[in-house]
């Protein structure tokens, strides 16, 4: 449910900037809020595309035919600025660069809107790689947690690695709050319905809590 708020709170917003990109999704990796990522587009998808929409051609062997495209969610960002720190770009010029969130708005709300609902797609990519983990897609969107976080990156690329089949006891804490405080639920679920089953436990006992999921996933099956 997190992703019906759209915040809108951050005072600046990455921009993309094809041309200095190498595809490395590095800034995708690091986000904490899942509001930066990359996309796989079609041909026909692209010329479908609302305005302001920039592709390249996908590099890499597994994913000829594809355009690859760098979109933010403006309202979903936080403005930490992490993905524009860790971008590497080309020969020293940044693929990122920090804009005033009302100049970037009316034209990135929309394209986001429109790449969110293009079929997920990672072209037989290292799913266990860096950029190949960022074309699957985080079941941890838009969290609660403060900007520039350090703590949800970790737990969103878990996600992508295992999200499908998790099954978290999460001890109250920081944890607890961005990741379900009434009544936003930043897990989410796969086009195919699968995502983190996920259950807090109050008290400093989530060891013994888990171990009761784990002795219960064994008896059923």
């Amino acid at each position: 449910t997190s992703k019906y708020e759209k915040r809108g709170t951050a005072v600046n917003v990455p921009r993309w900037i094809a041309e200095n990109c190498i595809q490395c999704n590095q800034c995708a990796f690091v986000c904490p809020h899942a509001s930066i990522r990359p996309f796989l587009v079609t041909g026909e998808e692209a010329e479908k595309a609302p305005e302001g929409y920039r592709g390249l051609p996908a590099v890499g062997k597994d994913l000829k035919g594809y355009e690859f495209t760098i979109q933010v969610s403006v309202l979903d960002c936080q403005g930490c600025g992490n993905c524009a720190d860790v971008c590497p770009g080309r020969k020293g010029e940044k693929a990122l660069e920090m804009k005033t969130l009302e100049s970037q708005r009316k034209l990135q709300a929309p394209l986001w809107d429109y790449m969110e609902n293009l079929p997920v797609r990672h072209g037989n990519t290292n799913k266990y790689s860096i950029k190949g983990s960022q074309f699957r897609r985080p079941l941890l969107e838009f969290n609660g947690a403060c900007s520039g976080c350090g703590e949800t990156p970790y737990v969103k690329a878990v996600t992508q690695l295992y999200g499908d089949r998790m099954i978290i006891a999460n001890a109250t804490g920081c944890t607890s709050i961005w990741a379900a405080y009434a009544p936003s639920a930043a897990y989410c679920k796969n086009e195919r319905g699968h995502g983190p089953a996920w259950a807090n436990s109050l008290f400093e006992d989530n060891a013994e809590y888990g171990f009761g999921m784990r002795l219960a996933v064994d008896s059923n099956r």
